[in-house]
């Protein structure tokens, strides 16, 4: 009893214990509040991994053909595992080329990774839908575009999500708008190319009024009238320009003079052999010849009616374009006002700007605001391999696809890259499909029943010998995801080495603290023994006294850290002001809110780690006090 008085007392008045108590207490808090943001990254990344990926994946080893027969797959999969499997979905994935218009100018083009999915079975074992910008195509998944009602921010991620204004200019509106505008712009290119096409025939009359004839003379234009050169009148006070029939002689450097009305004319039917007769004045300045068999420079000249001028001599033929060539595929065939082509979900990140931040002017919050340089019911077009034949090289085909939705799961390797298309459209364009009508896929995508471990599900797949190894991949999306999920835990790990070493310094700091404490209880312990306590009661005074301190310190650490998880994201933005710049900087970081999960193993153990080190500390001073001998406590 009187262990347990002491222990109290020394609780309440020794004030340096304290010490002890809050370097325990901080410890703890740290442990548990990076170890909840650790989870949280971790469970949300996972989480998003799995959204897109299926439970078991089986895929082809050869990627670009894939298997045949899917159908004759699928129904392997219920006979080897019927009892575990829920619901599979084959898919067709191949990476591809997007391109389209940025403001009607520039063509942009981007790395895709092409997916073709079901959408009737695939959001049974994926989901993908989750992560749309549609209300109406999360609740039931669809290539249909919609009139409009596009979420300018994703409700996933709730209000610290990111914005995107024109967004709630997506739908049947864009696609009307682009279709009126595409129609203007060709429209005005036919009516620019018959003013080019008229203004190259001078002699011909326009066909229509409003078409300016600028070849004609124009001093035979009329101010009244409409077709005439609007220039006619300026033209026609222009002096006439001077005509002359010399260049400057050579050695005299004298100046050509305006020829006379009684200087010979020019002969231009003259032939080539005889330049005199083309120009009188051309004997004056041409050399004269050493003999009259010595071969003149025009003796090489072929005549224009000689078959070697039309053969080695004659100049290469020009080619001549106008700015209007290929015009005609421009003209739509198809009226985009009431129709679209074949649906595309783009993944966000293929098609966006930069992000800012920008005050709202309502709320009086900050928000980030995303631009993107296109929008659902605008039309891309991708490309991408045919599946090769055997013994056949492949061969690039490509296919215009209108945008139907985005999809944003804030993980940079899917958003960046994917394009879910169907899978019907896909296996045709691929030429997947075999002439008695059996398709061809690359993955088929498996959702186990609820209970069911997938390690168990793969190994029994894997083991069957309608998919041996040699043929086909069989993984988790833990499998498939085994290199980024590693390095999370390698890192998780690795942080609570470090964060464990560092309550290393509250155990030093509670030795210290004892040590002091032992040498000021010299008296008292030396009292105690006078009056029959043994060692080992006072060993067991100050090891339950440190493991007091432990527990108040553990204790209150907990509170601390429950406090600080619950207040985590005002906590955040007050350090942001207080920086000046983002802590958790959601245009680096996946998130936009910082997350946290609180695991009651993970709080367990750290609790346990921290009662161990504070009662360990207190071993070194607690032996010590209870060798000491009651004569030297008690002298004087």
């Amino acid at each position: 009893m009187y262990k347990l008085l002491l222990i109290w007392r020394y609780l309440l008045t020794r004030r340096i214990a304290l010490l002890s108590v809050g370097g325990v207490a901080i410890s703890v808090m740290i442990m548990m509040v990076v170890n909840a943001i650790m989870l949280g990254f971790s469970r949300e990344m996972e989480n998003r991994i799995h959204g897109a990926l299926s439970d078991v994946t089986i895929s082809s080893r050869s990627s670009l053909r894939g298997f045949d027969d899917v159908d004759s797959r699928i129904r392997d999969v219920y006979k080897i595992a019927g009892d575990m499997v829920e619901a599979v979905t084959p898919t067709v994935t191949t990476p591809g080329l997007l391109s389209y218009e940025y403001n009607g100018g520039e063509v942009v083009t981007r790395q895709v990774q092409l997916v073709g999915i079901d959408a009737a079975t695939n959001e049974k074992v994926t989901a993908i839908s989750r992560y749309l910008q549609h209300p109406e195509n999360r609740s039931k998944l669809s290539f249909d575009l919609r009139e409009d009602g596009y979420d300018t921010r994703n409700p996933l991620f709730g209000e610290d999500g990111v914005v995107r204004p024109r967004l709630a200019e997506a739908g049947w509106k864009k696609r009307r708008a682009d279709a009126k505008y595409e129609k203007f712009r060709w429209e005005e290119q036919a009516r620019r190319r018959e003013i080019y096409e008229q203004s190259r025939k001078p002699d011909s009359a326009p066909e229509s009024s409003s078409v300016v004839d600028y070849s004609r003379d124009p001093a035979s234009g009329s101010v009244d009238d409409p077709n005439a050169n609007p220039y006619a009148a300026v033209l026609a006070n222009l002096p006439e320009p001077p005509v002359y029939d010399d260049v400057p002689d050579a050695e005299t450097g004298s100046a050509a003079s305006p020829a006379s009305p009684d200087s010979p004319a020019l002969d231009l039917n003259a032939p080539l052999d005889n330049p005199s007769a083309i120009d009188p004045g051309f004997a004056s300045v041409a050399p004269a010849a050493e003999s009259p068999d010595a071969p003149t420079p025009l003796d090489d000249v072929p005549d224009a009616t000689s078959d070697a001028f039309d053969s080695a001599s004659a100049a290469p033929d020009l080619l001549i374009g106008t700015p209007f060539d290929g015009l005609d595929a421009f003209n739509v065939e198809k009226d985009k006002e009431t129709t679209q082509e074949t649906g595309a979900i783009l993944g966000v990140g293929t098609i966006s700007g930069m992000r800012r931040r920008h005050l709202n002017p309502q709320t009086g919050k900050e928000e980030i605001r995303e631009s993107l340089s296109t929008l659902p019911g605008a039309d891309v077009t991708l490309s991408f391999l045919a599946a090769a034949a055997e013994n056949s090289l492949p061969s690039i085909v490509y296919d215009r696809f209108t945008i139907v939705d985005l999809y944003e799961c804030n993980m940079a390797e899917y958003d960046d890259s994917f394009v879910f298309v169907p899978i019907e459209k896909l296996q045709e364009l691929r030429r997947m499909i075999a002439p008695d009508g059996t398709r061809m896929a690359s993955q088929l995508l498996i959702k186990a029943k609820p209970g069911v471990r997938i390690e168990d599900l793969r190994d029994r797949l894997s083991e069957s010998p309608e998919f041996p190894e040699q043929l086909y991949y069989v993984e988790t999306w833990k499998d498939q995801q085994a290199t980024t999920l590693a390095a999370v835990a390698t890192e998780l790990s690795l942080l609570n080495v470090v964060l464990f070493l560092s309550c290393g310094g509250a155990g030093f700091c509670i030795l210290a603290i004892f040590y002091m404490i032992v040498v000021d209880k010299r008296r008292d312990v030396g009292i105690l023994k006078s009056l029959g306590a043994s060692g080992a009661g006072i060993l067991q005074i100050f090891l339950f006294y440190a493991l007091a301190l432990g527990v108040v310190g553990t204790s209150l650490g907990m509170i601390l850290a429950f406090w600080f998880i619950a207040h985590l994201q005002e906590i955040a933005d007050f350090l942001s002001r207080l920086m000046g710049h983002e802590v958790f900087d959601p245009t680096i970081y996946m998130f936009s809110k910082v997350p946290a999960i609180v695991d009651p193993w993970t709080v367990f153990w750290i609790d346990v780690g921290a009662l161990f080190v504070a009662t360990g500390a207190s071993v070194i001073p607690a032996v010590r006090a209870a060798r000491l001998k009651p004569v030297d406590t008690l002298r004087v």
